[in-house]
């Protein structure tokens, strides 16, 4: 949970990023049904856990995979949304709420998928997210 608290902790605190999507739309794990778009779901995809050279120490090293998912009304909005979301988290690194992350990289967007019906178009983008996990 560290890895997506630290990337909805920048998603949340970008004011370009809040001006398109509210702070209050951009959530840990998946967005609900009927929630008014646009709107962003972070999730953790993966994790690994790597062994220290200090195997008693208080924290481990973790890799993380965070998928960050955008909700969008248009298909310009879910590219703009989806940009700004790069920009937010990508080569990033320090304490972020709490967590002490080594880097933030960015992993890459998936495919464009829209729900005719509900009208609404998805991407989402993955970062790899390394940081000391408390044991």
């Amino acid at each position: 949970m560290s890895a997506v608290a630290a990337i909805r902790y920048l998603l949340a605190n970008n004011v370009s990023l809040i001006a398109a999507v509210p702070a209050a739309k951009i959530m840990p794990g998946p967005v609900p049904l009927n929630t008014v778009l646009p709107a962003i779901g972070v999730n953790e995809i993966s994790t690994v856990e790597r062994t220290a050279v200090a195997i008693d120490g208080a924290d481990v090293f973790t890799t993380a995979r965070v998928q960050v998912t955008v909700l969008a009304k248009t298909y310009p909005d879910q590219k703009s949304i989806l940009d700004l979301v790069r920009k937010a988290c990508g080569n990033t690194r320090g304490t972020i709420n709490g967590v002490v992350v080594d880097s933030i990289i960015s992993d890459g967007a998936g495919p464009d998928f829209r729900d005719n019906e509900a009208e609404i178009y998805m991407q989402s983008r993955d970062f790899m997210v390394k940081f000391a996990a408390a044991t």
